[in-house]
């Protein structure tokens, strides 16, 4: 589990593969954990990946019997001992989350954005090979959800995009991932979450960089 800024993650990442999933969590509750594992299960069942154990902190030994059932072998650290791959997966997520946040002119930002700014985070870092990957070319994002970056489709905006919106009233965030290169986005009429594959970017009026700053 990673916080930030008090906000829940259920964090993974495949030791060999080293494909990671971030997902935002309402709280720890057990029945929580196990949708989250299920949801991390079903990403690597669609490409045809069985996971076969969880080598997890202790705090989540209370869910082996619900692991079990999911035909899965769990593996719990002894006392005030961590996993080192996901330590440092969480060290790495939170190292460019704090730099998103950086580039923003804003002093607080509203929780679904700080969302998006970890979901970006763990996208970007899934989109290109690892040296102690299992391949040099394919991507962990390749591997696992079948997908490769392309920059003309999935690199046209960064978080924010530089001070401007959408004529949506919108603040770009991070890439589907989609074929037709749609982006989602933060929308300032309702501080939802959007997907479009179409904008057109205006001046950002200070009128609006007030809104934003209310939400927060």
């Amino acid at each position: 589990i990673m916080f930030v800024n008090r906000l829940p993650f259920f964090m993974t990442i495949s030791r060999h593969i080293k494909f990671g999933t971030a997902e935002a969590i309402k709280n720890q509750q057990n029945k929580t954990i196990l949708a989250a594992i299920k949801q991390v299960k079903s990403i690597y069942m669609r490409r045809g990946f069985i996971i076969t154990h969880l080598l997890m902190d202790g705090q989540f030994e209370p869910l082996r019997a619900d692991i079990a059932d999911l035909k899965i072998t769990l593996n719990t650290v002894s006392r005030d001992a961590h996993v080192p791959e996901i330590e440092r997966r969480i060290r790495t997520v939170k190292e460019r989350t704090r730099c998103i946040y950086n580039t923003l002119p804003f002093r607080h930002v509203p929780p679904r954005m700080l969302i998006e700014m970890v979901y970006a985070s763990n996208v970007l870092l899934n989109c290109f090979p690892l040296a102690d990957g299992v391949s040099k070319v394919l991507s962990p994002q390749a591997i696992v959800v079948g997908m490769q970056i392309n920059f003309a489709k999935h690199c046209q905006l960064e978080f924010d995009n530089d001070m401007t919106s959408c004529t949506t009233g919108a603040i770009a965030l991070w890439p589907t991932g989609n074929e037709q290169g749609s982006y989602y986005f933060y929308s300032l009429s309702t501080g939802r979450r959007i997907n479009r594959n179409r904008w057109t970017p205006l001046p950002m009026p200070n009128e609006v960089i007030d809104r934003i700053r209310n939400l927060a």
